[in-house]
């Protein structure tokens, strides 16, 4: 009986470890991709001006960084059900469609990896067009049409 209960105590200890590592995937994710629209807006007001670009590349290869982490920091614990849809810590907009598509998703990062690349290189040339930009942006929109809440 005893071993019954330090192995049902094990159990429980071990499913509030597992959600405190879903929340803390959910607060990375949620910054990185907080980094990542922040980089993009830094981009277009660089654009708009008429700026130098070269100053953006390194914030485009930490963007590119993080996005080839991102199919890590999607996992099953972490998606909308079981985690209460919304942006509140412990909440999350992610949609489970992430995990019955994974390669799907994985699809839409390996397309946005390709994009970022497009975007450093036209970033170190210093000049990005507004086409480009929007093109990128587009990469971005279209993951989230499909695996994000609004």
């Amino acid at each position: 009986m005893r071993g019954w209960m330090m192995a049902a105590g094990a159990v429980a200890v071990l499913g509030m470890a597992g959600a405190a590592v879903a929340q803390d995937v959910v607060a990375e994710r949620r910054a990185g991709l907080r980094g990542m629209g922040q980089t993009m807006e830094a981009v277009a007001a660089t654009v708009q001006s008429r700026g130098d670009t070269r100053a953006l590349v390194p914030r485009i290869e930490a963007m590119s960084a993080f996005v080839q982490t991102l199919p890590n920091l999607v996992p099953t614990a972490s998606l909308t059900p079981p985690q209460p849809q919304g942006t509140q810590p412990g909440q999350t907009r992610a949609l489970a469609a992430i995990d019955s598509d994974r390669a799907g998703f994985q699809t839409r990062t390996d397309t946005m990896l390709t994009a970022l690349a497009s975007l450093k290189t036209a970033a170190e040339s210093g000049s990005i067009s507004p086409d480009l930009l929007r093109s990128t942006g587009g990469t971005c929109g279209a993951c989230h049409q499909q695996f994000r809440a609004r």
